[in-house]
């Protein structure tokens, strides 16, 4: 035999390599990022077959098909979507051409990674049947801000979520006449609810690390401003966390769980018991996000009426609002980008995008589009307050230190199981360490 291959082989390796250029450059351009036409595309979501959201999608689906001839493959997948695709997002073979996510996750699995499309050109389309507005035209200025990075737009949000304090406004009307603005007042509330009810008047499944989160994370944001949660749990160091206002708006918390302001039974509760607890007059007040509605709506009792107010204001004296987003990406390796970018545009039209308030009882990001009645009080914050990433954007671009490191300190805060000095200490500790491993 020698040293030359048969002509045959030369040929099959001279092919292989040609395709591998191709698959190659089609990846690095997007595939299906090029401008190209196509009449199909697979579309993951977060939602499962059947919630409120799903059956929004599912319509604007079937339309968009029968308008556009562009068939959808949706595969409703649930909250973990994310996590499924990302192993395939650096093969040649990813399997979704379109997702929706909640930000973080899709910051975290795609823009981190480099594994998404730059979504800025979607913000420049054409919405059909809106007489030439563009996507960016109607999606307030704010959110897509939020959702860009580096000049790198990586989500076209189509839901808003946002942290309030709900409560019965037919019960509590004189609440719903004046809200309380100041963390002392809203103190001395629920010392008044606490001796009408003799019980404590907020509600909390602490089982829910989350949940007990917002409350800590609620008082060091308004004691020490935006950006300072954020700063403290990337601090290398730890020395942030022995900022005397760090700890003052820590023990603002303890004292809330040493006064009894908790329901009885919510540091062994079981979700979703405490809140459905609270929707049927079982406590007054509930720190939760915009979903809390709807969650809540077959346990309210008769004539509940949803209304809410922002966290209130500590040593800084202001109200800022937290939020997140849940929206649309595509896959760098989507084969049909195009196809994908072409539904986007589709479904931000303002009478497709209203039924996620009508039908799906949400928040859109569009300013022109109705809230429904029971988000109203926070509809009317969003437009008017100063918004900020939810938990200063930790929970999205340092998740591990914030499941791994704050929220089990958290949860022993939030029971009484540690005072706020030991609770402190012990996140300064443990955050030392988390970054000697991970920095």
């Amino acid at each position: 035999m020698n040293g030359s291959l048969p002509r045959r082989r030369v040929l099959r390796a001279v092919a292989a390599v040609t395709a591998a250029g191709l698959l190659g450059l089609a990846a690095a351009c997007g595939a299906g990022s090029t401008g190209e036409a196509s009449d199909e595309l697979v579309y993951w979501s977060m939602w499962k077959a059947g919630e409120p959201q799903a059956k929004v999608l599912e319509s604007a689906i079937g339309s968009f098909t029968e308008e556009t001839g562009v068939k959808v493959k949706v595969e409703w997948k649930g909250r973990d979507v994310a996590k499924q695709l990302a192993p395939t997002l650096n093969t040649r073979n990813v399997p979704a051409d379109l997702v929706d996510s909640a930000d973080r996750f899709v910051k975290s699995t795609f823009f981190a990674t480099g594994q998404g499309l730059d979504l800025s050109p979607v913000y420049d389309l054409e919405i059909p049947g809106e007489s030439g507005k563009k996507v960016g035209d109607v999606i307030a200025a704010k959110y897509r801000e939020y959702a860009t990075t580096e000049g790198r737009a990586w989500l076209v949000p189509y839901e808003v979520l946002a942290e309030q304090i709900w409560y019965d406004g037919g019960t509590l009307q004189d609440v719903a006449a004046a809200p309380p603005k100041t963390w002392d007042d809203f103190v001395s509330l629920l010392a008044a609810r606490k001796a009408a009810r003799g019980d404590g008047p907020l509600a909390l499944d602490a089982d829910i690390a989350d949940y007990s989160a917002f409350w800590t994370y609620h008082a060091v944001l308004r004691d020490l401003g935006p950006g300072a949660f954020g700063a403290a749990a990337t601090d290398t160091t730890g020395a942030k966390f022995d900022d005397p206002a760090f700890v003052a708006a820590v023990q603002k918390i303890e004292k809330l769980v040493k006064d009894g302001y908790f329901v009885k039974g919510y540091d062994g509760s079981k979700y979703p018991a405490v809140q459905q607890k609270w929707a049927a007059g079982g406590a007054d007040f509930l720190l939760l996000g915009t979903f809390a509605p709807s969650e809540t709506k077959p346990s309210a009792k008769e004539g509940f009426q949803y209304r809410s107010f922002p966290f209130p204001a500590g040593a800084r004296g202001e109200q800022t609002q937290e939020i997140s987003l849940i929206g649309f990406a595509i896959p760098a390796r989507a084969r049909n980008a195009e196809a994908a970018k072409k539904f986007i545009a589709y479904f931000m039209n303002r009478e497709r995008l209203s039924k996620i308030a009508t039908e799906a009882d949400n928040i859109t990001p569009r300013t022109d589009v109705e809230a429904p009645a029971m988000l109203a009080d926070v509809k009317k914050t969003l437009d008017t307050a100063r918004t900020h990433p939810a938990l200063d954007g930790v929970k999205m671009d340092h998740t591990d230190w914030y499941t791994k490191v704050f929220q089990p300190a958290n949860t022993e805060l939030i029971t009484g199981k540690v005072s706020a000095a030991e609770f402190v200490a012990k996140l300064k500790s443990t955050s030392v360490d988390f970054w000697k491993l991970n920095g």
